[in-house]
């Protein structure tokens, strides 16, 4: 993976990298509908049994990646995320028709899903991720899956403080008249 672009001097605090084995799943596309003897709306994903256990198995490797060492999960943090999915070639489609999988699944949709996977583990909140770096490809010798890097960074600076400016007595004004032509 490559290294995340981000204000020149700001390197991360930490970084942690883990793999997900398995054929990517996206974020489905929600479907609401209105329930009129509950009287309420109900809001389902059109894939939810295969996303759950996606999501699931994400979890579980960031779990599995953490243990053992510390990491920072707090509102002060701004994360980097990198994934690159692995996806698997269709039999149908030869590696000379389609370099790139171009087709389904979209990749922000592959994004998203890993991102609510990891809230509430490697960050608090998928809205404090700054930066996302994502690419999608066919597997050729490598398994396919989400291979996953997050990096936390410093999100505050210091206060730069004005220097007070210094209060001239009347005595010492006499002593250092001031002269607007600089002289």
């Amino acid at each position: 993976m490559g290294d995340i672009v981000v204000q020149s001097g700001n390197k991360p605090l930490e970084t942690i990298i883990f793999t997900v084995l398995g054929e990517p799943v996206p974020e489905g596309s929600t479907r609401a509908f209105y329930i009129p003897k509950a009287k309420k709306t109900v809001t389902t994903h059109q894939n939810k049994k295969s996303l759950e256990a996606w999501r699931n198995r994400v979890a579980t490797e960031a779990q599995r990646a953490l243990e053992g060492r510390e990491w920072v999960s707090d509102r002060s943090s701004a994360y980097a995320l990198e994934v690159e999915f692995v996806l698997s070639r269709p039999p149908s489609v030869p590696p000379h028709r389609r370099i790139h999988p171009t087709v389904r699944p979209d990749i922000d949709k592959l994004v998203r899903a890993v991102n609510d996977a990891l809230t509430g583990i490697l960050f608090p909140d998928d809205s404090q991720v700054f930066s996302i770096k994502m690419v999608k490809s066919y597997g050729g010798e490598r398994r396919t899956g989400a291979y996953v890097c997050v990096s936390r960074y410093v999100n505050v600076t210091k206060k730069v403080r004005k220097a007070r400016k210094k209060q001239i007595t009347p005595a010492e004004e006499d002593e250092n008249p001031f002269d607007p032509r600089g002289e």
